[in-house]
């Protein structure tokens, strides 16, 4: 079995989703692989709704283009499993996974006659029905164990986690980070999270750690050739977030104040002014607390500004710390960040946009998008999963297109597309439905004229190897 087959056998909440209350089996699980979440060096954990991949990605580029050596984990992937786990850009390669899977497989196989882990919902969302697993360790969860074996045994200087799923009970959240970072909240994975903000809230701000905190590693600064002393830890803010919904920003508060830490808002210590936007990404002014410079960031949209402001309050609190982050390496880093399927050009003739919105927030940045760059008489392909709130979509987004293709996604959880139509028939009257994205845009193409636009989007699970 090679090492997608033996991953994608395990239980995998990504399409069959629930929330486990315990983390306790995981890290009975890690400890029997010498416990890696407590070696690796300078953690930095990123939770919240929206934003998450971009600030880790922009994060990394910059700590890459310093000489740093940065592991990086994100979820999900577009087409290849080795993209959750990179360092410095680098895709883990099939043999490294299979080196980590050799190791750990008779820990994650299914055990005959083991007790059976339960799983279930948080209370005031929708029921699910328990599930029982005996031993089994689950596809996230392995995959967060390969990356901690792998980040270790490479030694990397940083190590990025993104949380997968909510944040309090998230197979991420056994790390102990330098900094945690909270992105914009907002409602997703209600199902599993409860439907109010407040009850998400609590959730993603699980990840806020109580001190003492782990001591950073800075090593030698390349000026001095000396250890950069590093004062009581107590003076340096341990989360970085953004200004949030109020009712979001109270529980943030509560928790950051129960947790003992001090709290860092990103819109606070720089300025980002837009001097042109185009499809390709956006032209900024930069003026804060590092520095004044200018720079180009390849993700278009303004709400891109708000994930780079986080990550730019990130690193300018790893350079507080002592380490040496060059303003230089900060424009390059932004340059060359890298993040696919977010409102990106897969094809110029015709115009084939991809973006990854599967909720409202994601969904009204994509809309602003479309507003931004004048996209208009353009042919929408929609597919989605159960559970998805995707209302603004049929309000704002479906009216807009001159036609809409419904497929069904690449995912158990997809929804058919006869019902997304039984939504969508009230919002638009031309409707066509597709069995495929591939049949989708070949039945754009055959009746497109010169200047056909295309926008596909509502679920990562649209995106196509072939891009």
């Amino acid at each position: 079995m090679n090492p997608e087959d033996f991953l994608k056998s395990l239980v995998d909440y990504e399409k069959q989703p629930t929330y486990n209350y315990d983390l306790t089996k995981f890290k009975q699980f890690l400890a029997r692989l010498d416990a890696p979440q407590h070696k690796l060096h300078n953690v930095i954990h990123i939770g919240g709704t929206k934003g998450k991949g971009a600030s880790a990605a922009i994060i990394a580029s910059c700590l890459v283009q310093s000489g740093k050596s940065v592991g990086l984990f994100t979820s999900p992937h577009l087409s290849r499993i080795n993209e959750r786990i990179k360092i410095n850009n680098s895709l883990i390669k099939n043999k490294d996974l299979a080196y980590y899977i050799k190791k750990i497989k008779t820990l994650t196989k299914r055990e005959k006659g083991a007790s059976p882990v339960k799983y279930r919902k948080l209370s005031g969302a929708k029921p699910i029905k328990n599930q029982e697993f005996h031993g089994a360790r689950t596809f996230f969860e392995t995959l967060t164990a390969i990356a901690f074996l792998h980040f270790v045994r490479e030694k990397t200087d940083f190590a990025i986690f993104e949380v997968g799923l909510g944040g309090r009970l998230d197979a991420t959240n056994v790390t102990n980070p330098i900094i945690s970072v909270i992105t914009k909240i907002g409602y997703d994975h209600t199902n599993l999270l409860g439907n109010k903000l407040s009850q998400i809230a609590i959730e993603k701000a699980g990840i806020i750690k109580p001190p003492p905190f782990p001591r950073p590693q800075v090593g030698k600064d390349k000026r001095g050739g000396k250890v950069i002393p590093i004062s009581t830890r107590q003076e340096y803010s341990q989360l970085i977030t953004i200004h949030q919904r109020s009712s979001v920003e109270q529980v943030i508060k509560r928790v950051a104040k129960k947790q003992r830490n001090k709290i860092t808002f990103a819109e606070d210590q720089h300025n980002i002014r837009i001097v042109k936007q185009t499809i390709k990404g956006s032209h900024l002014r930069i003026a804060g607390q590092i520095g004044r410079f200018n720079a180009f960031l390849p993700l278009p949209g303004i709400h891109q500004v708000q994930n780079l402001l986080l990550a730019l309050s990130v690193i300018n609190e790893l350079i507080t710390m002592g380490f040496e982050i060059p303003v230089q390496a900060i424009q390059k880093g932004i340059r060359q960040t890298k993040l696919r399927g977010r409102f990106e050009v897969i094809s110029n003739k015709p115009l084939v946009i991809f973006d990854c919105a599967h909720n409202r927030d994601s969904f009204e940045a994509l809309q602003e998008n479309i507003k931004t760059f004048k996209i208009r008489n353009f042919s929408l392909i929609f597919g989605c999963s159960r559970g998805k709130d995707i209302t603004y979509a049929l309000r704002k987004i479906f009216p807009k297109a001159k036609e809409v293709v419904l497929v069904k996604t690449d995912n158990p959880r997809a929804m058919i597309q006869t019902d997304i139509y039984s939504h969508a028939r009230r919002y638009q009257k031309n409707i066509t439905i597709a069995a495929s994205v591939a049949h989708a845009i070949e039945y754009l193409k055959s009746k497109s004229q010169r200047n056909e636009k295309i926008i596909i989007t509502g679920s990562f699970y649209l995106w196509q190897p072939s891009w």
